[in-house]
């Protein structure tokens, strides 16, 4: 009798020990097998998209005085000519200062308006977000000749006139952002308070503003890089005393194809790579803390 039993668990045992893929759940396996079916085309399509950016890179260290690729040798040179040519210097002054003041902007007109879209439902609400986000929708040509006619009425042009532009353009980006995380809080903390005796003000500053943080962060990230990388509405905008980087890439691109560019494309490159990383970042450290 013992020792059918025995001979009865051995298979079990063998079963389970000795092959780990049938004793594993059909479901955890179909799983398994399924993760690695969306791994390699998501790789692809990321390799497909960033292929032509990072292309630039060996290209801004070639010798050649025209961009080549492959690069025939390893020169620093554009590197240096950027650095040293005032157009350059003076034009990322530019567009630093330009993308600065408009993720300012964006982050005061765009916080106020995904607080109260976030964190609460209303009538119409989906109406006005869309119109707020239309700026992401319509053609950016479109945006461009429409704000050229509007603002050289008022001879809104330079400076404060990409910067009111360019805070239309990126203000959706805030505005979303802060909606993602003001719709996470629990409006009973804001009731408590009002129970309590707080003032709306005090209500918005001291409790709904701290918890979307994060959101304005991100949001004035996005902001920036997309203020900084904009040309189509800064080519109708600028004028010959004040231009931003990506103009002058534009009109050097026209002129000569100078190794300059791309050196310039990698550094944008590498900005935004960064920015991109610390987004993320934040976002893991924010799901961790939670």
């Amino acid at each position: 009798m013992t020792r059918s039993i025995e001979q009865t668990v051995q298979p079990t045992k063998s079963l389970s020990h000795g092959d780990p893929e049938r004793s594993m759940p059909k479901g955890r396996r179909a799983g398994f097998s399924l993760r690695w079916w969306w791994i390699v085309p998501t790789v692809l399509i990321v390799v497909l998209l960033l292929l032509p950016s990072l292309v630039v890179i060996p290209m801004s260290f070639s010798p050649s005085e025209i961009l080549t690729f492959p690069p025939t040798g390893f020169s620093m040179k554009w590197y240096e000519n950027f650095i040293e040519d005032p157009q350059w210097t003076k034009a990322i002054g530019n567009s630093f200062a330009v993308a600065l003041v408009t993720s300012v902007f964006a982050a005061l007109i765009g916080t106020p308006a995904g607080i109260a879209l976030g964190f609460r439902r209303w009538r119409g609400q989906g109406i006005v977000l869309a119109l707020l986000v239309s700026p992401v929708i319509v053609p950016p040509m479109v945006i461009a000749v429409g704000m050229y006619v509007t603002y050289a009425q008022f001879d809104l042009t330079g400076f404060w006139g990409l910067v009111a532009a360019h805070t239309m353009l990126v203000t959706p980006f805030v505005v979303v952002t802060v909606i993602a995380s003001v719709s996470q809080i629990n409006p009973a903390a804001a009731d408590a308070a009002r129970s309590l005796g707080a003032a709306p003000f005090t209500v918005i500053t001291r409790i709904l503003l701290p918890l979307a943080l994060p959101g304005i962060i991100s949001g004035m990230l996005f902001a920036f890089v997309t203020s900084w990388d904009e040309v189509v509405v800064a080519l109708y905008l600028t004028d010959p005393g004040f231009k931003t980087l990506p103009v002058v890439m534009w009109d050097q691109l026209r002129e000569r194809v100078d190794p300059t560019v791309a050196a310039i494309a990698t550094i944008l490159l590498l900005i935004t790579i960064l920015i991109m990383i610390v987004v993320l970042l934040r976002g893991r450290r924010r799901k961790v803390g939670n």
